[in-house]
């Protein structure tokens, strides 16, 4: 399943990059949506590039069918990887995965704007490797990330 997003921002290309950065920004955004047990592995910025990665739980209300696949609880682990020109634009690959769920998470952002405002786009390819129920499986987790993605982008657009 693929997940498109496009977000908005008031602030420049490299106040939101800076954002995406920052430890403390990450810690307060992942509490916000009720994350647990958060450990943030590395975050390396520069003004031109970011790499982080960092883990937590996340809640999930989880549909009977999917029962046996995802609990109410999920550790998520997030890589990003991000390059670019400051003031212009930056590029990310990105990768989900999930402890003990056979599903996972490759995607793409590209931050672009100017000192007046950006442009988030986000495309996600959702898979996962179990036959017949890991379509029903990638489309549930899929639908959650963007719901997760869009909670994200109101809590910066509030918070920066």
């Amino acid at each position: 399943m693929q997940v498109k997003m496009k977000h908005a921002y008031k602030q420049s290309v490299d106040v939101v990059f800076k954002a995406f950065g920052t430890k403390s920004v990450l810690e307060k955004k992942f509490a916000a949506l009720g994350a647990r047990n958060l450990s943030i592995d590395s975050c390396k910025l520069t003004k031109t590039a970011l790499d982080v990665k960092f883990n937590r739980e996340v809640p999930t209300t989880v549909p009977g069918l999917l029962k046996k696949f995802l609990g109410e609880w999920n550790f998520v682990t997030q890589e990003e990887h991000w390059t670019g020109t400051a003031g212009k634009e930056f590029q990310s690959d990105m990768v989900v995965t999930f402890r003990g769920v056979p599903v996972s998470i490759k995607g793409t952002m590209v931050l672009s704007g100017d000192a007046k405002g950006c442009t988030n786009t986000v495309v996600l390819d959702v898979t996962s490797s179990i036959p017949l129920i890991g379509k029903k499986l990638a489309e549930f987790v899929g639908e959650t990330a963007a719901a997760e993605g869009q909670k994200e982008y109101e809590f910066l657009k509030a918070n920066l």
